[in-house]
């Protein structure tokens, strides 16, 4: 961890000044600490050469531009995750008939890494592909984009888009013994209305309602 400077130490060193010379060292201490300098670096500063403080300033530079572009994922991971409650709410009134947001998703299995690292990268990819005739005909994938289903053989692909109508609204399967769902109560609901095909399921988050833990997902189902 980088040291820190606590407040006491302004407020003990501005009570010693005593010359011009004394105000600049201490001013020059806290000018080299905001940019991150650790107290050794800064005590070393004045017998290096200016290319070696070149040197230094260009190594602490590259430090902050790497901390910045981490700080700008995990910004979008946020942005990301804050969407997903919002769906989540407005999922809160069902059946609303829309455009399916995938094109082409691919098996996944725990074990594939490149898969596992896309999935950490942004966990809505997750999606699970299902039939109303088969339910439990359950198959795991991740949504990639059309262009990229090229790089996989068509036998990693467990489905595409071809058109049609879709019915969403929010799933809760409960992270408990067998994993129950709600996905029946909702298909039979629709069936009472539409002939009904593919089931497309989009993990959203994870959260605690009425006391129980839930994986929640953005479902869409084929209608007709």
């Amino acid at each position: 961890e980088k040291e820190q400077i606590p407040i006491a130490f302004y407020r003990h060193s501005t009570s010693k000044i005593r010359s011009v010379e004394d105000l600049m060292t201490i001013s020059d201490v806290i000018f080299y600490k905001n940019l991150g300098f650790q107290l050794k670096q800064i005590r070393e500063m004045k017998s290096n050469t200016p290319k070696q403080q070149a040197n230094l300033f260009e190594q602490k530079l590259s430090e902050l531009e790497q901390e910045q572009e981490l700080l700008k994922l995990r910004m979008k991971k946020l942005q990301r995750h804050i969407e997903a409650v919002k769906t989540l709410e407005k999922l809160r009134q069902p059946y609303q008939e829309t455009e399916i947001d995938t094109e082409c998703i691919v098996s996944f299995e725990l074990i594939e890494q490149e898969k596992l690292l896309q999935y950490i990268e942004d966990p809505y990819l997750y999606s699970r592909v299902q039939h109303t005739d088969t339910l439990q005909q359950e198959q795991r994938g991740l949504t990639v984009l059309p262009d990229a289903s090229n790089v996989f053989d068509e036998s990693h692909i467990i489905w595409r888009k071809h058109g049609g109508r879709y019915m969403t609204f929010l799933m809760k399967e409960e992270v408990a013994e067998n994993y129950p769902n709600d996905l029946q109560k909702h298909i039979e609901y629709l069936q009472q209305y539409h002939k009904t095909g593919d089931v497309i399921s989009r993990f959203l988050l994870c959260a605690q309602e009425d006391g129980k833990v839930y994986d929640f997902y953005k479902t869409f189902v084929e209608i007709c």
